[in-house]
């Protein structure tokens, strides 16, 4: 299957180095997707993909096939997998909604190899930008999206992009290294990151969740399309991509 590559994902495995016969999993999968990328960029490297996440609803999204393997776990809790089982462990996304952030990190140690890499690339949501008229608007709704937990997250910090090497850094595991990617869209569309963003937003209003009003969700929306349509639309979200070189 031939892949789309965003500048992210393209950003991302640049940082990736792997041996023969590599071992890779991906914490907080969602689904195959960057394993699918991951063994399309190292042709013959990987000889087993491990993608797990707390459901399977998206498991079937994609298609994926051997090596891939995709399990349900809840990345939270100590993880079901060997002890030195993979030379590389990614997770994006994933960070800030796990309370017990240090034992996380503990555990993706465990399961690397000696001189194993991991991978994590988290953002600041408060730090998305939109442009559009309304400046209020737009501000709240970013806002209001950032610190709205989720049912499945058993945490939530917005501000884990700028967190996260600290967070790796001073358990001792890790050699370690920061580099910032910013996504910039000047399209309003679907596929693009600033579109689909933009609709997942829309969970405050269909959950309930009292953070915003289908109004002003609504003229949220119309505002991006207008910017769009006007030619003054952008779309910009900085991704912290964290990696960490197992100490021997």
């Amino acid at each position: 299957m031939k892949i789309n590559h965003s500048s992210l994902n393209q950003a991302i495995y640049e940082m990736i180095n792997l041996p023969e016969n590599a071992s890779v999993v991906d914490l907080g999968c969602r689904n195959a997707g960057y394993l699918n990328g991951i063994i399309e960029k190292f042709p013959g490297k990987v000889v087993k993909a491990v993608g797990v996440d707390i459901t399977d609803r998206n498991f079937n999204v994609i298609p994926y096939s051997q090596p891939v393997e995709l399990q349900i776990m809840n990345c939270a809790e100590k993880f079901d997998l060997g002890d030195h089982s993979f030379d590389l462990v990614l997770a994006k996304d994933l960070l800030e909604c796990i309370t017990d952030k240090m034992t996380f990190v503990k555990e993706i140690n465990r399961i690397l190899k000696p001189g194993g890499m991991v991978i994590c690339v988290n953002t600041d949501f408060d730090s998305t930008i939109y442009n559009g008229e309304n400046k209020d608007l737009i501000t709240k709704v970013i806002h209001a999206y950032a610190i709205t937990k989720q049912g499945w997250m058993d945490d939530l910090d917005s501000w884990m992009g700028r967190r996260t090497y600290s967070v790796f850094q001073k358990s001792g595991f890790f050699e370690s290294s920061i580099f910032v990617h910013s996504v910039v869209e000047t399209e309003y569309k679907e596929g693009k990151f600033g579109y689909e963003f933009s609709k997942n937003i829309g969970w405050l209003v269909e959950e309930n969740t009292g953070a915003i009003t289908k109004k002003e969700y609504d003229e949220f929306i119309n505002d991006l399309i207008k910017a769009d349509k006007t030619g003054n639309y952008l779309y910009s979200k900085p991704y912290y991509i964290y990696k960490g070189i197992k100490i021997k």
